[in-house]
C-alpha cells in the first residue's frame, strides 16, 4: 500500500512539475505572435551552432555534454527558470524570451 501512494505521488508531482512547460502549441504560437521571443529563438539557434563548432573540450566538457546540458536546459531548466518570471509578474513571452536568451548568452560563452 505504501508503494502505491509514493507512485502516486511521483505522478502528481511529474504532473504539477509540467503545468508550465511550453508545449509544442504554445511554442508555435508564440514563435508567431511575440517578436521578442522570435529574437531570442534566433539568437539562441545562432549561438547553439556557433557553440557546438567551438567545442571539441573547453573546460573539460565535451560535444557530449554540451548536446546532454542543452536537452537538460529544453526539458527541465526553460520551464523553471520561465516559470520563476511568470510569477515575478511577466508574460509567457517576455519568460520565455528572457530564459532563451540567457542561454543564448551561456551558449555564446563556448563560441568565442
Amino acid at each position: 500500500m505504501f508503494k502505491v501512494f509514493i507512485q502516486v505521488l511521483l505522478i502528481l508531482a511529474s504532473c504539477a512539475s509540467n503545468s508550465f512547460a511550453l508545449s509544442d502549441n504554445e511554442y508555435k504560437k508564440l514563435m508567431q505572435t511575440s517578436e521578442q521571443y522570435r529574437k531570442a529563438e534566433t539568437e539562441l539557434k545562432a549561438a547553439w551552432g556557433r557553440a557546438y563548432k567551438k567545442v571539441t573540450r573547453i573546460e573539460g566538457m565535451a560535444r557530449r555534454e554540451l548536446l546532454d546540458s542543452q536537452r537538460r536546459w529544453i526539458d527541465v531548466e526553460r520551464d523553471k527558470s520561465a516559470r520563476a518570471y511568470m510569477q515575478q509578474g511577466m508574460s509567457k513571452a517576455q519568460a520565455y524570451a528572457k530564459v532563451t536568451l540567457e542561454r543564448a548568452t551561456y551558449l555564446n560563452s563556448f563560441g568565442r
